[in-house]
């Protein structure tokens, strides 16, 4: 991006945001940064809401919930029994390859490869959900599969989406040529050796792979609200320290949004990241890898008063 001279200037006196706040700054509110925000679109009270993306996407469903926002996500619950946390989390996705997947295919109509469901003992692996996820039988990974399906399909109709990316460090199925959400079964990576490579993404393949699922998504009439989700990565393959390659990971996805806004005119950037950055550990809970509650719901709720204007 270049600007001229007489226009730099003509940025600066404008922008009210150009200098770092000081503490007596407005922006600074209770030891965390909130910076001024100029949203591109509206939107309509009770409107129809898609969320992609890290567990802090499932963050903000819940704020969104009690303000009467009607989300496809929220159709979804897996059973106790195949995932202890929150009923919709096997939907999180992490990484630019996932996302990326998950809208084109449901864009298209398109099912992933029933080869990403895997056998594992007696049961049987889906690649594409967390590994947190239980293993179940073949026929309940499969009708799983199909119910997750459903869900996606709602994204063709729904005008708003909201995207949280969470890292770039990422498993790849040389197989089936999809990214997949967990580490491959440890007894699959013996029988096929060459089966599973990972990718430490940069900016140029994440750009790519987001670039693709953007555009469709805009071609689809969609808006969309990308945001770098603040939590952080628990662990890493790489032989970096986990704390480096978080930053690594959250510093390459804040370029691919910026980029992603620039490109564009339905894409707006939400500074959650740079809000919960800002105030350090003490917006995190003890385990310093999940938001406290009160900092999602503050953040969350100015997000919606911001685009609801």
């Amino acid at each position: 991006m270049n600007t001229n001279f007489k226009s730099a200037l003509r940025n600066a006196k404008s922008n009210s945001g150009r200098k770092f706040p000081r503490r007596e700054d407005a922006r600074c509110e209770e030891s965390s940064l909130f910076p001024e925000l100029n949203p591109r679109f509206n939107i309509e009270s009770g409107a129809s809401i898609f969320t992609i993306g890290s567990c802090f996407a499932g963050n903000i469903e819940e704020v969104l919930v009690p303000l009467n926002f009607k989300l496809p996500t929220m159709l979804f619950s897996a059973p106790k029994s195949e995932w202890s946390a929150r009923p919709n989390g096997l939907l999180n996705e992490y990484n630019p390859g996932t996302i990326s997947q998950r809208i084109c295919y449901a864009l298209e109509g398109k099912p992933l490869a029933e080869e990403s469901i895997v056998a594992s003992g007696d049961l049987y692996a889906d690649l594409m959900l967390l590994g947190g996820a239980t293993d179940v039988t073949k026929e309940r990974a499969v009708e799983r599969r199909n119910e997750i399906f459903d869900v996606y399909s709602n994204l063709q109709k729904t005008p708003y989406v909201i995207i949280t990316l969470g890292f770039v460090e990422a498993w790849f199925d040389n197989q089936t040529s999809l990214f997949i959400n967990r580490m491959p079964p440890r007894e699959l990576e013996a029988l096929d050796p060459k089966r599973f490579s990972l990718k430490l993404l940069d900016v140029a393949t994440s750009f790519s792979l987001l670039e693709r699922a953007i555009g469709a998504l805009c071609d689809n009439g969609s808006k969309v609200i990308l945001t770098v989700s603040p939590v952080p990565m628990k662990s890493t393959f790489t032989t970096s320290d986990c704390i480096t390659v978080n930053e690594y990971s959250k510093s390459v996805l804040r370029v691919c949004a910026e980029m992603l806004c620039k490109q564009f005119a339905n894409v707006d950037y939400f500074p959650s990241y740079e809000m919960v950055r800002s105030g350090g550990l003490a917006n995190y809970i003890d385990d310093n890898i999940h938001v406290r509650d009160e900092v999602v719901k503050k953040i969350t709720t100015l997000m919606i008063k911001k685009y609801s204007n």
